[in-house]
């Protein structure tokens, strides 16, 4: 499997080398973490990772302290600057002082811890030392048990697939933690957390693919696993019927093909092709066979024209209240397609109205609609980006889409796994919080945290002996 981890040459630099058990710790911190960060019921296990992790992490920050303060940690001085922010919306701005405090004593104070870990695990696994670097199996290790951790969400959901369907037929019922339920039930999980939380894995495995095509270094046990990560991926979606999941990776798989064509089509060989023509078929498959349970697509378009006239057409506000109008085409709007379209629209007028924000990360939104239409009955848009800008206003929403791009632009920077790892990670993220209403709790945490982590990891790998050009990792 291709590694991630690139080990630094600490001793030119003056650093010793990290203890290989404290990354060791911070890597399974990382992907205990990740395995449940979705799953209900399991707040104390997130608490006690994400402590760890932090505590961890404040050894390596203070060991690497003098990275922090070069220009290329800026994306980190902006998650920073967020925090300033919030504390002065509370003091100053907020029309709702006694929400927002529970939200910094909840959602902001988690995600500060997580911050801290993510940083110091960047460091971490981009520091390098003459000894790691002569025993590059450790390398290896780091980056499988990473993922492992991103692979985590997926395979809970096959194992409680299989339960949840099949356990009857062999003669047991499974019990409720590891079964699917569609209700607000105490283990109920929307559709959200799939794509929040198994949309990554299929851009990081996609993006292994490629490092391995790049770098001439095909290795089909690696790449059998990368693309069993894709399908498994695809196959929740398709047995989710996430609309937006499955859009979202034919997103990527476009963009994953256009790159190749573009940058790498003369090194791809023959078993290669075979492997990727083979992908291209699984993933046209599952696509046919969404389009046929979606007859929403199809009327799209329709439901838009509808849905832009959000005075004329006010069912948008009462959440299903009042019925729902038709479109030009004689049938009444998909209800999907109509309130995400005509919430964004509505939620577009209010960022213009309250530019520096309501002051909550979760449910603005509907508190600033309340406001201005006493009779709705909303509470999320369904763009995380747009809810964002409503809670933290355009200043917030600035910082972290800032902090996002310029990760995003540093990866481009950096060579090899770490590169592609964490752009691929970041434009998966950057793309499901378009469309999906993830602006709330645990989502939060992991977009600031993937952040950081990106950020730190190209920090890290950047920050090397002036005399050293070289950025070639070790490969298992």
């Amino acid at each position: 499997m291709n590694t991630l981890v690139m080990q630094n040459n600490d001793s030119s630099a003056g650093i010793a080398p990290l203890p290989r058990s404290l990354i060791w710790l911070q890597c399974f911190a990382f992907a205990v973490l990740y395995g449940v960060w979705s799953l209900p019921e399991t707040i104390l296990i997130r608490h006690v990772c994400l402590i760890l992790g932090a505590v961890l992490s404040l050894y390596v920050l203070i060991r690497f302290r003098s990275l922090l303060y070069v220009n290329k940690a800026l994306p980190l001085l902006l998650l920073l600057l967020l925090f300033v922010w919030v504390a002065c919306q509370y003091f100053f701005i907020t029309p709702n002082p006694d929400l927002q405090m529970k939200e910094i004593a909840g959602i902001w104070k988690r995600t500060g811890i997580g911050f801290i870990f993510a940083v110091g695990l960047g460091l971490s696994l981009s520091s390098r030392s003459i000894r790691e670097r002569q025993a590059a199996l450790f390398d290896v290790y780091y980056w499988r048990l990473i993922y492992i951790g991103l692979l985590l969400p997926t395979l809970i959901y096959l194992l409680k697939y299989v339960l949840t369907f099949h356990a009857n037929q062999w003669g047991f019922t499974a019990p409720d933690y590891l079964r699917l339920h569609y209700s607000s039930l105490p283990f109920y999980m929307p559709k959200t957390v799939y794509v929040a939380f198994c949309l990554p894995l299929f851009a990081i495995a996609l993006s292994q693919i490629a490092t391995q095509i790049e770098r001439q270094q095909w290795r089909p046990w690696s790449t059998l696993v990368y693309l069993l990560s894709c399908l498994a991926v695809l196959f929740v979606f398709y047995a989710e019927n996430i609309k937006n999941g499955i859009a979202y990776a034919l997103v990527l798989t476009i963009f994953f093909f256009a790159n190749l064509l573009f940058k790498n089509i003369k090194r791809i060989k023959f078993k290669e092709s075979i492997v990727l023509l083979a992908f291209i078929t699984a993933f046209g498959f599952f696509l046919a066979q969404h389009l046929q349970k979606n007859e929403s697509w199809s009327t799209l378009y329709a439901d838009t024209k509808v849905a832009i006239q959000i005075d004329q057409y006010d069912q948008w506000k009462f959440n299903g209240g009042r019925g729902y109008p038709n479109n030009e085409l004689g049938k009444m709007v998909s209800i999907t397609n109509y309130e995400r379209i005509a919430w964004g629209v509505a939620g577009a007028q209010l960022l213009i109205e309250n530019p520096l924000g309501y002051g909550l990360v979760e449910r603005s939104f509907g508190h600033l609609a309340k406001i201005k239409w006493p009779e709705s009955k909303l509470h999320q848009n369904h763009s995380g980006w747009l809810d964002l800008a409503l809670g933290l206003g355009l200043p917030g929403i600035g910082l972290i889409l800032g902090a996002l791009i310029l990760a995003l632009k540093q990866c481009r920077a950096v060579p090899g796994p770490i590169g592609n790892f964490g752009f691929w990670l970041l434009l998966s993220l950057a793309l499901l919080w378009c469309t999906t209403e993830v602006s709330q709790k645990v989502f939060f945490d992991w977009l600031v945290f993937a952040i950081a982590w990106v950020a730190a990891l190209a920090l890290g790998d950047t920050a090397r002996d002036a005399n050293t050009k070289s950025h070639t990792p070790s490969l298992s």
